[in-house]
């Protein structure tokens, strides 16, 4: 299981790139779908343009292996101040954006504690090391449960558009509406409780990994100037990374008990 941490760090660090470069030719900071900056404020191309550069370096910072802590940090900071702050003074119109702009956040504090099992890293003290990594395991699924929860809640309110989002070759589209709406349900109850953190993301990861392949890598190529459909297909693909990195670090080790005569 361990296998999955590289990858995963990996698949949303590359979903973010993806998203970076969709900020350059949407010239504006997209991730997390935040609204339009007020009238009043000319702050882009140039902030867009600045903010996705950042982003990128950062994300090869975790790829490389280069301070990949604090890059991951500074992700969560950067999607906080320019997505995040944005998306509350709007939320109650559009909350599933802003609940994903809070779980992007999340995601970045999960690869953050991933690098903090390695003992090659800022922290050398190793229970100052485990204390750390389980704040940030634990306020990155705070931040990523409710994502899950509300998508699920938006697969029954929403159900007639969401299902006209299933590829024709799929049948049964309302079927699998309901059956993804009440799976992310329980995946976002599940990653919160320790028993079943592990196995929870596991399966989200998978999940939304087969979204990704089914689903969003479809309607991308079918229609590759939809700015929605680009959006989806990165971040499918940098959430699906998110929980396979959470479901690897998750895992609980055996403990070997040897009897001694």
């Amino acid at each position: 299981m361990k296998k999955l941490t590289e990858p995963g760090r990996v698949m949303y660090s590359i979903g973010l790139i993806g998203l970076s470069i969709i900020c350059f030719i949407s010239k504006d900071f997209i991730v997390g779908r935040p609204p339009a900056w007020p009238a009043s404020l000319n702050l882009n191309p140039a902030l867009a343009y600045v903010s996705a550069t950042i982003l990128i370096i950062l994300c090869l910072g975790i790829i490389l292996r280069k301070s990949p802590v604090i890059s991951a940090l500074l992700i969560a900071l950067l999607i906080f101040f320019l997505t995040v702050i944005r998306a509350l003074f709007h939320f109650m119109n559009d909350w599933v954006n802003g609940y994903k702009a809070i779980a992007l956040m999340g995601g970045a504090l999960i690869i953050a504690a991933s690098f903090l099992e390695n003992k090659h890293n800022i922290i050398p003290n190793a229970s100052m090391r485990d204390s750390r990594r389980r704040m940030l395991i634990i306020a990155g699924t705070i931040l990523i449960a409710p994502f899950l929860i509300a998508g699920g809640y938006a697969h029954f309110k929403y159900a007639d558009f969401v299902k006209d989002l299933i590829p024709a070759y799929i049948p049964f589209h309302l079927f699998w509406t309901y059956f993804c709406g009440v799976c992310l349900i329980a995946g976002g109850i599940g990653i919160l409780m320790r028993p079943t953190i592990h196995l929870a993301s596991l399966l989200c990861g998978i999940m939304i990994f087969g979204w990704f392949i089914l689903l969003h890598v479809p309607r991308f190529v079918s229609n590759m100037n939809d700015a929605s459909d680009r959006m989806g297909l990165c971040e499918s693909f940098a959430f699906a990374g998110v929980f396979f990195t959470l479901a690897a670090i998750t895992k609980r080790r055996k403990r070997i008990v040897i009897n001694q005569e």
